[in-house]
């Protein structure tokens, strides 16, 4: 019994340590309000992300910025980082969090209680995802002979 009572306490206490399972943030996502699509992808296992396609004309200057840089994973399940507004052209302290598999939370903050958050939705079409699962979609190219070899 007391075996028993030890077990049911740890696995507890390892319920409240570990995060939420969350879903993960790779691929292709849509802010429908805009209708602009993000890839978000590995860079140096840090989630990253980047305007890919736009829904107005006027806004193609846009394809190609980094808007979301170096976030790291934290024990809570929220990718931590920069994000990169294109909107005012400042950087907020922000996060992502994936908690349905096609549904993505990114918030950003002026301060720890000013923070503005939207839902973004999966793209259907993935063919465009840098990263798809978190992985580089081919590996790195092999290095060249004579180069310091």
């Amino acid at each position: 019994m007391l075996s028993a009572m030890k077990v049911l306490v740890f696995g507890a206490a390892l319920a409240v340590a570990t995060p939420a399972l969350a879903f993960e943030p790779w691929g292709v996502w849509v802010r429908e309000e805009s209708g602009t699509k993000f890839d978000f992808y590995n860079c140096s296992n840090k989630l990253c992300a980047k305007v890919i396609d736009v829904g107005k004309p006027e806004e193609k200057k846009a394809i190609g910025t980094v808007i979301l840089r170096n976030a790291t994973l934290d024990k809570e399940g929220v990718w931590r980082g920069e994000i990169y507004n294109t909107q005012d052209g400042k950087t907020y302290k922000g996060g992502v969090t994936v908690e349905k598999p096609n549904e993505l939370t990114l918030e950003g903050c002026l301060i720890s209680f000013l923070c503005k958050s939207e839902i973004w939705k999966r793209a259907e079409d993935q063919s465009k995802a840098s990263t798809p699962g978190g992985k580089p979609a081919m590996p790195a190219p092999p290095a060249k002979p004579g180069l310091g070899h």
